[in-house]
């Protein structure tokens, strides 16, 4: 971190802060898992002992731009000085990790073990702190997106819930009960939604409070949509999952547009970053409205599959421009997972026919529902196979080639099934 002159930055410090708040959070579940270890498998500490040092070769890199490109000058004096010391509780904690391979049963080097492990999740938060103080709108808009995603992981634990029938309200409450407070809720996210799109241009102060803001809001209307699809009753699991996927979709929204305004926090107005912003904030909108016009159509029988149609077409489409951006997926899987997902299609194909046939409500709002699933699992697994790194430039092109067909095919099919 001190020798020789820092290569030249190329990003600006709200990217290093984005990238330097990742690898430190990796080296604090680390010294966490290390502690648990040194109890239950010290055998197992080797492996995290190099996980961590990899993490912080990422950190001490990513750490040296960030402190390079903050403003004022002390504050990057404080945060490469507090990243060198978290490099030496971690010399420390590897070091008692291989004092304890070589004496398992030693009590006396267990807890100096964990001792250090508490010293480098300590050591991790002054990091943390230093980096809030560079850009405290930026780094709220990161601690938000990690709030959001943890709701998103809830709302598919719930689906799991109400795809097995056990989503029941704990009283009688009907749906009309929750109604008033899911609208009410959505308003104020459309609310916090502006305060983040001109949050971007202004004060770091200002886009902390909209970021804190719409964290908050989106945890409460998550619960009352909940509440809301647990007073349904479990008789009618799809629509209590038409409803969750509703809100997850406006999660997911959330979490792309505090993505997107903190990739434009205080960039010039013609920068590329504030049209994907623009872009985000449109599509945020979209899903509220889809959940409001979902929230209105629960009640009506006759409406319910037309509404749920609707939903899961534009869900794709959003899903497909996810597929076709320029991103490379975060992990790759084998070209056999992919044909395996394919098979999904298959049979949300067959079933979207029969809807189609018979045109009644709840077999349209169950084709709804397992298409939704299908096309986004097909997506995944072939974007990801396509980037296995034994698959040629001309494979990966014609998978996703094919991969974009299947599913324009299936909108198709979809829109036919809606007519």
């Amino acid at each position: 971190l001190d020798e020789g002159t820092p290569p030249e930055p190329k990003g600006t410090f709200v990217d290093y802060q984005t990238t330097v708040v990742k690898y430190s959070k990796a080296i604090a579940v680390t010294a966490q898992e290390m502690m648990t270890k040194s109890v239950t498998n010290p055998e197992e500490l080797g492996g995290l002992a190099s996980q961590m040092t990899s993490d912080y070769g990422h950190l001490a890199l990513q750490g040296q731009m960030a402190a390079a490109t903050a403003e004022p000058e002390e504050i990057g004096f404080q945060i490469r000085t507090r990243v060198q010391d978290l490099g030496h509780g971690c010399i420390f904690l590897v070091q008692k990790a291989g004092a304890l391979q070589v004496c398992p049963t030693d009590s006396y080097t267990k807890r100096e073990l964990i001792e250090c492990a508490r010293a480098v999740t300590e050591k991790v938060s002054l990091v943390l702190s230093a980096l809030q103080a560079g850009n405290k709108g930026t780094q709220a808009c990161i601690t938000a997106a990690t709030a959001v995603s943890g709701i998103i992981a809830d709302l598919d634990t719930t689906i799991m819930f109400a795809t097995a029938g056990t989503l029941n309200a704990e009283n009688s409450e009907t749906f009309a009960d929750h109604r008033e407070n899911i609208l009410k809720t959505a308003k104020a996210l459309v609310e916090d939604t502006k305060l983040l799109v001109s949050g971007a241009a202004s004060t770091p102060d200002k886009l902390a409070q909209a970021a804190q803001s719409s964290a908050a809001t989106i945890t409460q209307l998550a619960e009352v949509v909940k509440l809301g699809a647990a007073s349904l009753g479990s008789d009618d699991p799809e629509t209590q999952v038409v409803l969750i996927n509703a809100i997850k979709d406006v999660a997911k929204a959330l979490s792309d547009l505090i993505g997107a305004t903190k990739g434009a926090a205080s960039k010039p107005a013609d920068d590329p970053s504030m049209y994907q912003l623009k872009g985000a904030a449109k599509v945020m909108v979209t899903n509220v409205t889809s959940l409001l016009k979902t929230v209105k159509a629960v009640e009506d029988e006759a409406t319910r599959g037309t509404r749920a149609l609707e939903a899961t077409i534009e869900y794709i489409k959003q899903e497909l421009t996810v597929f076709q951006s320029k991103e490379v997926p975060e992990k790759t899987s084998s070209p056999e997972e992919s044909i395996r997902m394919t098979k999904g299609i298959t049979m949300a194909t067959a079933k979207a026919v029969a809807a189609g046939n018979s045109c009644r409500q709840e077999d349209v709002i169950a084709t709804a529902n397992l298409s939704r699933k299908a096309v986004s699992d097909m997506l995944t697994a072939c974007k990801q196979a396509s980037f296995h790194p034994d698959v040629s430039e001309e494979v990966r092109t014609r998978a996703l080639r094919y991969g974009t067909e299947c599913t324009l095919g299936y909108l198709d099919l979809l829109e036919h099934v809606l007519v």
